[in-house]
């Protein structure tokens, strides 16, 4: 199945003077291999989950996305995602060539305006723009 497009818009929350900003660099179906009962029997009986977060044949939607907090002048992106040209061992996500850095600045953050870096932990799909293939290297 292809990215879900309908859902790949970002989304931004203001808590007090706190401003949040969801940039999604990739949207596929599919839970089961990270929580094997995200399978379709299970999740069409759950029906708050459909549109947003499962789709129409019953695969959880797995969102793959950074967050930038901005406060007090500063700006923080929470997670980097998968990030391009990695040789990861999920298909879908290895040797990428997406638009998130592209996506980010359209959303008002150019990588070089980012402040602070915050990784929740250290899996592929959390720290992937922490480092980039330049010149090869």
């Amino acid at each position: 199945m292809g990215t879900i497009e309908l859902a790949k818009k970002n989304l931004q929350w203001k808590i007090g003077e706190v401003t949040i900003t969801r940039i999604v660099e990739l949207e596929l179906p599919g839970l089961s291999f990270a929580v094997p009962d995200a399978v379709p029997e299970n999740l069409k009986a759950i029906s708050w989950l459909s549109p947003h977060f499962v789709d129409q044949a019953g695969e959880a939607i797995a969102a793959i996305q950074s967050f930038v907090v901005e406060s007090q002048g500063k700006r923080m992106i929470v997670d980097t995602c998968l990030g391009n040209d990695k040789n990861l061992p999920r298909r879908k996500w290895a040797h990428r060539k997406g638009p998130f850095l592209d996506d980010l600045a359209a959303a008002g953050f150019s990588r070089e305006s980012i402040d602070v870096v915050l990784c929740t932990h250290l899996h592929v799909d959390h720290v992937g723009w922490n480092t980039m293939l330049v010149a090869g290297q």
